[in-house]
């Protein structure tokens, strides 16, 4: 404890000299200084504070670090990439082109998005943060959808993998399958939800023409394909190799946030960041029904949605419909980790992070009361049986294991998305729904 407060004090003491120093040779008044420049001074405070505390607790960031590491390599990469090569393969190949063709007259009336928001919105429930931002700024980069809509497919194509909330959190860590269940369909529920709503408040007054489903034409599906295969023009081997490139290096990005966050986040505990940061919010809660033992969790899931869990798991003699509803809050919230992941992809085009973020903070509040309802309304009283750690039953998984997992529920998805819009158009076909020529 003497060694934290210690650094408090050089830390505290080393800010008020480099603001008075700053003041007094720009010549001017707190009010006086001007956005940008304030950004930048605060910015170079910030990394010059991270710096010193990785001098002074350098055995606590190592560890921290290593975990992140391994935490990467041995869970996020195996899942991650056959999602991240497999996307960039089909859009050069302009198969997204002939799915968002077919299901435009879906996507367009419930969203306000292009049929292409299917694939991403599909994409992302099956791999996880982060796959669905960076496919809708790979499409927004394309121009394969304008800026309203890319806004609006940020809203619901951001979401956390069945894989992660069912299976790592819930069993895993909860150690029960029907908090996974609860989660999951609070989340995507959620999502959806979302979407409809921002559609509807923020449609743009241009008007796009939209075919109608008697309207669908395969060969007009195919030539958009087609079309767009033309427009790119690179070899397959060429395609091949671009793909891989590129999805590495969005991991090696997503690797390094994950590392500095890790640190991050074990900085925070040792420093007593976050017992300050709980000090308050514990005591308004004193005044309610609401358990103080959460704060401390959630606000390290805000941080890092995978050690909040871990934490939330820990609490002991906490009744059930408040660790499914937090699990929630923290997963819609998706964590700093993942918004510093996402606006490093948002940051390449004109959308904007600061309404990412608002939607995110909206998806975990919408997930926490559906939840809440749903343990209330469907459990009949069980929503109040205190929760017991249970050891977990998720078996440890190789990296070879989650790479060939990933391999194939992405290839499930990809031939399915492609065949649902011809199944359809056959299943008017033999109902007597013939299709019209335009």
């Amino acid at each position: 404890m003497s060694n934290i407060r210690l650094l408090h004090v050089v830390l505290i003491s080393l800010f008020i000299v480099i603001t008075y120093y700053y003041i007094k040779l720009n010549g001017v008044t707190l009010i006086k200084i001007k956005k940008n420049e304030l950004f930048v001074y605060i910015s170079a405070l910030t990394v010059s504070l991270f710096v010193l505390s990785l001098v002074y607790y350098p055995e606590e960031c190592y560890r921290a670090a290593v975990d992140g590491v391994n935490t990467w390599i041995n869970v996020v990469l195996p899942a991650l990439l056959p999602f991240f090569i497999g996307a960039e393969l089909l859009i050069g190949l302009g198969v997204i082109d002939f799915i968002g063709t077919m299901l435009e007259p879906v996507m367009r009336p419930l969203f306000k998005t292009p049929g292409h928001s299917a694939f991403v919105y599909v994409m992302s429930i099956a791999s996880g943060y982060p796959v669905g931002v960076k496919l809708t700024c790979s499409l927004r980069e394309k121009g394969m959808c304008t800026r309203a809509e890319g806004q609006r497919m940020l809203t619901f194509c951001s979401t956390s993998g069945p894989l992660f909330m069912i299976g790592a959190v819930a069993i895993g860590m909860f150690g029960s399958r029907l908090a996974g269940t609860i989660i999951a369909v609070s989340h995507y529920l959620s999502a959806i939800i979302l979407g409809i709503i921002t559609g509807l408040l923020f449609e743009s007054g241009r008007k796009k023409n939209v075919r109608s489903p008697g309207t669908l034409s395969i060969r007009g599906a195919v030539n958009s394909m087609l079309k767009k295969r033309r427009q790119d023009g690179r070899p397959f081997g060429v395609l091949w190799g671009d793909a891989v490139r590129e999805s590495i290096n969005t991991l090696l990005i997503v690797g390094g946030f994950i590392i500095m966050f890790s640190v991050v986040i074990q900085l925070f505990s040792i420093t007593g960041v976050l017992q300050f940061l709980a000090g308050p919010v514990e005591k308004l809660l004193s005044k309610t029904s609401l358990p103080q033992t959460l704060v401390r969790p959630v606000l390290s899931g805000m941080l890092e949605i995978t050690i909040g869990s871990r934490l939330i798991s820990k609490v002991e003699a906490l009744p059930f419909i408040y660790v499914v509803s937090a699990a929630s809050l923290i997963i819609g919230w998706s964590g700093f980790s993942i918004h510093a992941q996402a606006v490093s992809f948002i940051s390449r085009t004109d959308l904007s992070p600061f309404m990412y973020m608002l939607s995110k903070l909206f998806h975990g509040m919408l997930c926490c009361a559906i939840s809440y309802i749903i343990c209330r309304v469907f459990l009949s009283g069980r929503h109040e049986d205190v929760f017991l750690v249970a050891p977990g039953m998720l078996s440890s998984y190789s990296f070879l294991r989650g790479l060939a997992v990933s391999t194939g529920v992405f290839s499930v998805l990809s031939v399915s998305m492609a065949a649902i819009p011809l199944l359809c158009i056959f299943f008017r076909l033999v109902t007597g729904f013939y299709i019209k020529k335009k």
